[in-house]
């Protein structure tokens, strides 16, 4: 299926808006540039840029297989919150692995992100796993979606 015209697939000169919005929004931030750089050169992993008015206001990176996917990050711009655009870029990655071979989606969340989880429940996901004290004095919550 297509992308919607407002997401496109991650180009280097997106790499200055994602780091410092991964490192803004992502509680422990991980990302680096040469980290980046994977998710714009292995067929395993992938990367979605979010476009409003022409600028790019968030991104998701994931990795897949042939059976299955996993979502690493998801980020909107503070300033977007609550316009629905986290939802409509995440339904376009679903779309994008809807290839008739991936059955499932998963990710794993902080238990007190709030806002993740309302957006993942929203969407479909389901938790299926808890991981004790995976963080710094918190459970991290995994969740799947069947696609």
């Amino acid at each position: 299926m297509p992308l919607p015209s407002d997401v496109r697939p991650l180009s280097r000169t997106d790499f200055p808006f994602v780091l410092a919005l991964s490192r803004e929004r992502i509680a422990d931030g991980f990302l680096d540039e040469k980290e980046l750089e994977n998710y714009l050169l292995s067929p395993l992993l992938g990367a979605l840029v979010l476009l409003g008015e022409g600028n790019p206001i968030g991104y998701v990176l994931y990795r897949k297989d042939e059976m299955e996917a996993e979502i690493d990050e998801i980020a909107i711009l503070e300033k977007e919150e609550g316009k629905k655009k986290a939802s409509h870029l995440l339904d376009a990655l679903l779309d994008t692995l809807r290839d008739g071979k991936r059955k499932t989606c998963f990710l794993e969340v902080r238990e007190g992100n709030d806002k993740a989880r309302r957006l993942y429940e929203k969407n479909g996901f389901v938790i299926y796993r808890r991981r004790r004290n995976y963080y710094p004095g918190e459970d991290a919550l995994c969740y799947r979606k069947e696609l």
